[in-house]
């Protein structure tokens, strides 16, 4: 017993914990295992949920064409969820920060998990349209809060090639969702038993997993919220700094050239380069899976990198990708610019995450990737339709344009942020805490 209590690492701020909580990390069952191992199965739980996270982000465009005809909805109130859903989230990300320092990350999540994985059994149980808007609104908040959490715990605690791997995880949840949606409704089932399958992944994955793995969380610092310290000063003052706003806004312009990509190619393809229909769809497949395996391949080399280079290199081949799609007369290479896009924008998400607690202090980091969440999801909800609102009245050949203006845009910022010279940050690789 005694050895055990020489591995327990508490950071300074949170050293005088209750008896209760040593006794429970005593008496569980991750004490038979090394703290190093405990890093990895936390990291693998983390894993597991946003994975889980992923997973019903993309059902309803599966879904929606069985659920509005038995709920007796047009096909454009889909629309009116997505957008409540991520308003929600935005929201809830913004505010995140503040609520990490008095919750802790490890309670956070289990709450939010449960929140989520109920508002999903709603959306499965619901008998009518409205009721899918009323549980979206806790499904929004919740998902935003777990993201901002993950994101935070990941940035504080490890690598930047674990980042890169985390947000790979979301990919894989985003594409497993729709697949198993799509099983669903083929084997001649409701659409009603997606939606049940989901909220059990993410009640057992998210909340068990989370609730049984708090004494992982306060091991590594993660369970309770900090005091009123001079670093949560710093941390309020930091956020009325330019530097500050530079990081939300480049993930609201990053978020907006991502999913206007996604969105709109398929037309820019069909109608500037006069592609089929059949290529064009593949191509976009092409764009997201590149950017799910670019994640994957580049956290191999992300702790080479540093997060600056991570961020640079991202948009100066985004702007290469996109110079490329200008060129016209060979099809060839515009799927292939297309995809490079997509492999370029791989590794900006992750790295914007992983750096802030090496760019800010403890409490303005957590703020910080709050409001960069919020950023994100912003951009998400109003510049793909606000551009194609413009391109269907002009060309959406402008759609290369918009990725080689925001790139430049971001670079702008980002040499704010970092620096001229940039490069690595202060070991912005590592994680931002280590357990002594």
């Amino acid at each position: 017993m005694h050895s055990v209590r020489k591995t327990v690492y508490y950071p300074p701020e949170t050293s005088q914990r209750p008896k209760v909580e040593s006794l429970i990390m005593h008496n569980s069952f991750f004490t038979a295992i090394s703290p190093q191992k405990r890093r990895i199965v936390l990291l693998a739980i983390i894993y597991a949920g946003f994975i889980s996270l992923g997973l019903p982000d993309t059902i309803l465009g599966v879904a929606w064409d069985a659920m509005r005809a038995e709920l007796g909805q047009p096909v454009d109130h889909a629309g009116l969820i997505a957008t409540l859903l991520t308003i929600c989230s935005a929201i809830s990300a913004f505010g995140s920060g503040a609520i990490l320092r008095l919750t802790g990350t490890g309670k956070l999540l289990a709450i939010c998990a449960f929140v989520t994985g109920l508002s999903l059994l709603g959306y499965a149980l619901t008998p009518a349209f409205w009721l899918l808007l009323v549980f979206a609104v806790p499904l929004g908040f919740g998902q935003g809060a777990v993201d901002t959490g993950m994101n935070f715990y990941v940035a504080k605690h490890y690598t930047s090639r674990d980042m890169n791997w985390l947000h790979c995880c979301w990919g894989i949840g985003a594409t497993a969702g729709p697949m198993f949606a799509t099983a669903v409704i083929a084997a001649g089932w409701s659409w009603r038993g997606a939606y049940a399958g989901v909220s059990a992944v993410q009640l057992i994955t998210l909340g068990a997993l989370f609730a049984l793995s708090l004494p992982l969380w306060r091991e590594n610092g993660g369970s309770s919220g900090e005091n009123e310290s001079v670093e949560t000063i710093h941390g309020k003052a930091e956020w009325r700094s330019f530097r500050f706003l530079c990081c939300p806004a480049m993930m609201f312009f990053y978020c907006a050239a991502e999913v206007s990509m996604g969105l709109w190619s398929y037309q820019f393809l069909i109608t500037c380069r006069g592609v089929s229909g059949e290529t064009a769809g593949y191509a976009v497949v092409g764009y997201w899976g590149m950017l799910s395996a670019g994640r994957f391949l580049i956290g191999f080399v992300a702790n080479r990198l540093g997060n600056s280079r991570q961020i640079r290199y991202s948009m100066m081949l985004a702007a290469a990708g996109a110079v490329l799609m200008l060129i016209p007369g060979c099809i060839p290479l515009t799927i292939a610019a297309v995809g490079l896009v997509g492999f370029a924008f791989a590794s900006f998400y992750p790295a914007m995450m992983h750096a802030a607690p090496h760019r800010f202090d403890d409490a303005t980091a957590a703020a910080v990737i709050g409001c960069q969440g919020g950023g994100a999801m912003l951009g998400t909800a109003l510049c793909p339709a606000a551009f194609g609102f413009l391109a269907a009245r002009t060309t959406f050949g402008l759609l290369p344009w918009m990725v080689i203006a925001i790139a430049a845009l971001i670079l702008l910022l980002e040499f704010k942020v970092d620096g001229v010279r940039g490069g690595r940050l202060a070991d912005d690789t590592g994680p931002a805490s280590r357990p002594e």
